[in-house]
């Protein structure tokens, strides 16, 4: 019997990390990419000394074209994938006008460019697997974000192409899945200049998830055939309220914030 195989972007630490010790447990070899080289080496013999698995390290800036195209050309080279999770991603705060627009670029190339390219090399090898595809998004999609200015609007674009992906080729059995965690632990907001012991609650609505419980989560909601994925009581309450919420409402609230999505006041 063949080894299943997956790829998982960003995956030196938080979601990604988590979703790759996962699969590890469960048999699976592992492609895993990042762009931090000692962070991710890591994070490979660990698995492979815990779990036997053959784990795979790309270093790789998936806002460099060069760099992309590199893994796009190693996917369409594999045998077989079981299992994409297109996790890569970060936030910068400010209003739109006021950031460079190489950084905004370089995100719009990690949130979508990417994402398109890697989904759609890897596409008729899922297919031939009735593989998973998870693209990490956020409750965020379900937000304007002013104050980080892209990283609703790319939120929004990956959850809503999850959906159209898995009602396009759900009936040939590919199970896609549109990951959507609210304040996560991980090293997130500390690599925004963040300090996680303010800015994370352990309760109340605005409570923070550690990755591996948001991964837990998710997995088992693909096995259910849940195409959107909301980790916690309290985030779901949120998409909820924000899905009836009367737009006027949302729009005079998210105007007169202050701070950043990922602020610290």
């Amino acid at each position: 019997m063949t080894t299943p195989l997956a790829l998982i972007t960003g995956a030196t630490s938080g979601i990604g990390a988590a979703y790759a010790e996962l699969l590890a447990q469960q048999g699976f070899n592992l492609i895993l990419t990042g762009r931090r080289e000692r962070e991710l080496a890591q994070v490979c013999e660990q698995l492979t000394q815990r779990f036997g698995v053959t784990v795979e390290p790309l270093l790789v800036d998936l806002a460099v074209a060069a760099e992309r195209q590199a893994l796009v050309q190693r996917v369409r080279s594999l045998p077989r994938l079981d299992v994409l999770i297109n996790n890569a991603g970060y936030a910068q705060d400010g209003h739109f006008g006021r950031i460079d627009w190489a950084a905004h670029q370089a995100l719009l190339d990690v949130h979508i460019q990417a994402v398109c390219e890697l989904t759609y090399a890897a596409l008729p090898l899922l297919l031939a697997q009735r593989g998973r595809l998870v693209n990490v998004a956020s409750v965020a999609s379900w937000l304007p974000t002013p104050q980080s200015a892209l990283y609703g609007p790319t939120k929004a674009f990956l959850r809503v192409f999850s959906e159209t992906l898995a009602l396009s080729y759900g009936r040939q059995g590919l199970q896609v899945q549109a990951l959507c965690p609210g304040f996560t632990v991980t090293d997130f907001h500390w690599k925004l200049g963040i300090d996680p012991e303010r800015f994370y609650r352990s309760h109340g609505l605005m409570r923070a998830w550690r990755a591996p419980m948001v991964v837990a989560r998710s997995w088992r909601d693909l096995q259910r055939g849940r195409i959107v994925c909301v980790p916690g009581w309290n985030y779901r309450l949120i998409v909820a309220l924000l899905r009836h919420v009367p737009m006027r409402v949302l729009h005079w609230a998210m105007s007169r914030a202050k701070v950043a999505r990922y602020g610290t006041d």
